[in-house]
């Protein structure tokens, strides 16, 4: 039995050697592999038809609308800037993007010292109303100055990396210089219901008097822009430029009607504000919200001329020295 078993196993056993080595694996040759492995994929068909894009290259324009459009065409570079430079003003710092509201400080403590110590003459206007409006454009044309001086300096290593019109960077600089001018809208109207509530006299001028604020303070940009195309070139070539400006800027402030009114200044020395774009662009503003001040057109003239004037040698400074500024970077 055991006999019989044993050899029912071992006919089994050939049995299914011979239906394995019946079953051969065909020998391909490499065009037949590659065939077997990638998937057959059909050649699209090119319609010829369909008229290609033209790609034309023309060389930079010349002039002032040359720049605007370039501006233009670049506005997310230019909001990309514009956003870093924000972030700037905060990243790192305890108080995160309460930081924004450091303006304040400076305006409480000017106020105390020159309103209550001091009794500077405010206009018939409570004096930190006064000088809070007088501060507000003042503190915008001031950090817009500073803001463009560092542009170029600061986003250094994108500008040597990458092309696109430089004119953007400074632009997009004075970014925070409109986050400040928001706080100090904000305090303004703020201000304004405190006195409503507790005098029982709104102070803001009715009618076309804040969109006359609103030109006054769109000059005093401009007027920061000439000045910082010029200053911007200059830093990259001396680091210590941005330092001087500071002073410089503070000595321009006490020259000009923020702390006091135009008409504390006499009369034989008037003449010479003439001179101060800034003076007929503070006097303006505060004159068309509060309708205090001395609006004369002699003085917003006087700004608008310097200002054009600074505006476009500015532009033209910057565009025949933008090229070697990048090269000292």
């Amino acid at each position: 039995m055991f006999r019989y078993f044993s050899s029912l196993i071992g006919w089994g056993w050939s049995l299914i050697k011979k239906i394995v080595t019946s079953w051969r694996v065909p020998t391909l040759n490499n065009n037949e592999l590659s065939s077997a492995v990638e998937p057959e994929i059909e050649s699209p068909e090119i319609d010829h038809s369909e008229q290609l894009t033209d790609w034309v290259i023309e060389p930079r324009g010349e002039g002032f609308r040359s720049r605007i459009n370039e501006l233009w065409s670049y506005r997310r570079i230019g909001w990309f800037f514009a956003v870093r430079m924000i972030k700037r003003l905060y990243q790192g710092t305890v108080l995160g993007k309460f930081w924004l509201l450091r303006p304040i400080i400076p305006i409480m403590i000017g106020a105390l010292i020159f309103g209550a110590l001091l009794g500077v003459p405010s206009d018939g206007l409570p004096y930190f109303l006064f000088f809070l409006v007088g501060s507000a454009i003042w503190m915008v044309f001031e950090r817009s100055c500073l803001f463009l001086t560092r542009s170029l300096d600061m986003n250094k290593g994108l500008i040597k990396k990458l092309y696109f019109p430089r004119l953007v960077v400074p632009v997009a600089s004075m970014a925070p210089s409109v986050v400040y001018f928001i706080v100090f809208a904000v305090l303004i109207f703020l201000t304004l219901l405190y006195y409503q509530f507790t005098e029982g006299r709104w102070y803001l001028v009715r009618g076309v008097g804040p969109l006359i604020s609103l030109f006054a303070l769109c000059m005093a940009v401009m007027l920061s822009l000439g000045i910082g195309l010029f200053t911007a070139i200059w830093q990259v070539k001396a680091k210590d430029v941005r330092y001087t400006l500071r002073y410089v800027l503070r000595f321009w402030g006490y020259l000009t009607p923020v702390i006091y009114p135009l008409s504390q200044v006499p009369e034989e020395y008037q003449g010479w504000m003439l001179l101060n774009p800034m003076a007929g662009y503070v006097e303006t503003f505060k004159w068309g919200l509060l309708g205090t001040g001395n609006f004369e057109s002699k003085f917003l003239l006087s700004s608008l001329s310097i200002t054009v004037l600074l505006l476009c040698a500015g532009m033209l400074y910057f565009h025949y020295n933008e090229a070697m500024s990048v090269d000292k970077m």
